[in-house]
């Protein structure tokens, strides 16, 4: 009996404490903690995959941006322009970065080159959501470059001596003059056929310019002429008399003529069947007042020029003409179309004066054409006028300069009008087409922006010559990310 009643003490003292194992959970924490800690670490490993999925994002993102501008400068050379777009990103997304695996970057340009898209994608390993089944993480970015003009005012002055009608590795020359222009044109335009901000002009000239519209005959009908306060005539010579012909010979002049709609102030009525051309305002009298590197009318050094003096029919003038600043492109092209059949001697310095002129600017004839400067600090306007010559400054009976100057006194000349070009804030790009030698090379350099590329650029056969004015419309065009 009493062995029986020290069991019952015994189970009754155990009770308690069996009792509280079946209560105790501590147990089964552990295990559901171990089943959950798994799924518990992916997720919380997402926000540090994620973070590192966004700093990739960015990096890849940056890295595009700058590779589209580095393409989009060579827009001209798709091939060149893929180099230039490697060679930046991966100097700006470097090997390895954070692991990820790169794909790309690829390089497109729409039909006129005025748009590339950049693209590429990254594989990031994860370091904790692979627990979850995802191994890697694909990223992609892409970035968009669009070449921008804006407040932009171009003039193209070709050269049409007798030498465009030679050939130069199977390509009459004046055809390679047209498909650069051409180019040019495409350009600035791209795919629009009207721009807001862009005008697009052409002077075409060999020893002298002709200012009617190109492809336009002159009218004598559309003559018409107003008064002027009376000036002395600036073709008297100091001691009284007169050049004479081709010069008016009355002591004082009253009255201005307009012809054909241009509003270029003519001294005299122009003759019957006119070609267009008037003379350079200069006179060999050594005193420094002459008007032929001015833009517009005035008095200089106490010689007065209201107008210009009509050419005479025997006289050198180019066949083609004008086509004043427009922003309609078809407008430009169907101008382009016209320039043919080339003829008779050069002067640099009447197609860069002339072709100053047509920018419109303050004092020109063909001020209100041009773009008005902006005033707000945020908006730009660039003027360019861009020269294309095959030959060298001559002297001939017949020219501009009334015969009266050599060649070295023409460049003299060229580069004045040049100077004063450049300091009006106008861009010149001179290019040499097919011909060159030390001193030409030299005039050239003096008369552009900068003596090397884009401003200057010699081009021994037409295939070059596309290249650079490809060039020059990359070098006008300005970059913006578009997206």
């Amino acid at each position: 009996m009493a062995r029986q009643g020290s069991r019952r003490r015994s189970l009754g003292a155990a009770a308690p404490g069996l009792r509280r194992f079946a209560r105790d959970r501590r147990g089964g924490v552990a295990v559901w903690g171990a089943f959950m800690f798994v799924p518990l670490l992916g997720f919380m490993g997402l926000g540090v995959d994620g973070a590192r999925g966004y700093l990739l994002k960015a990096r890849l993102s940056q890295a595009l941006d700058s590779a589209g501008l580095a393409a989009g400068k060579w827009s001209a050379n798709t091939a060149k322009a893929e180099e230039e777009a490697l060679m930046t990103f991966k100097a700006n997304f470097p090997e390895g970065y954070l692991g990820a695996a790169i794909s790309g970057p690829s390089i497109a340009f729409n039909g006129y080159n005025d748009v590339v898209t950049v693209s590429a994608s990254a594989a990031l390993p994860t370091y904790f959501v692979h627990l979850l089944g995802v191994p890697t993480f694909t990223v992609a970015a892409n970035t968009e470059v669009m070449r921008k003009t804006v407040y932009m005012d171009v003039v193209v002055s070709l050269d049409v001596s007798g030498s465009m009608n030679e050939f130069i590795g199977g390509v009459k020359k004046v055809d390679a003059a047209r498909t650069v222009a051409h180019t040019l044109t495409d350009s600035l335009f791209g795919a629009s056929e009207t721009k807001e901000f862009l005008k697009m002009g052409m002077i075409t000239w060999n020893s002298n310019a002709r200012i009617l519209p190109i492809g336009e005959a002159y009218n004598a009908a559309s003559v018409t002429s107003q008064a002027v306060t009376n000036y002395p005539n600036p073709y008297r010579k100091p001691d009284g008399s007169y050049y004479g012909a081709p010069f008016p010979t009355v002591a004082n002049l009253n009255r201005v003529y307009f012809a054909n709609g241009i509003p270029v102030p003519l001294m005299s009525a122009p003759p019957a069947n006119w070609k267009g051309c008037v003379l350079q305002r200069y006179t060999p009298d050594s005193t420094g007042n002459d008007g032929d590197t001015e833009i517009g009318t005035g008095t200089f050094n106490g010689k007065t020029y209201k107008a210009w003096q009509p050419a005479p029919n025997s006289f050198q003038c180019p066949t083609q003409g004008t086509r004043r600043l427009t922003n309609v492109k078809a407008e430009v092209k169907s101008a382009i179309d016209l320039v043919v059949n080339p003829g008779n001697n050069t002067s640099l310095a009447v197609g860069l004066v002339w072709g100053w002129r047509l920018l419109g600017q303050t004092g020109s004839p063909f001020y209100g054409d041009g773009t008005p400067q902006p005033t707000e600090p945020d908006k730009e306007l660039v003027r360019a006028l861009i020269l294309m010559t095959d030959g060298a400054n001559t002297q001939a009976t017949g020219d501009a300069y009334n015969n009266w100057l050599s060649p070295s006194q023409l460049n003299g000349r060229t580069q004045a009008v040049a100077t004063k070009i450049k300091d009006s804030g106008v861009i010149i790009y001179a290019i040499q087409f097919g011909y060159n030698d030390g001193p030409q090379e030299a005039l050239m350099k003096s008369i552009a922006s900068g003596p090397g590329s884009p401003y200057y650029q010699y081009a021994p056969d037409a295939p070059a010559l596309q290249m650079v004015f490809k060039e020059i419309g990359n070098h006008l065009s300005k970059l913006r990310l578009s997206k």
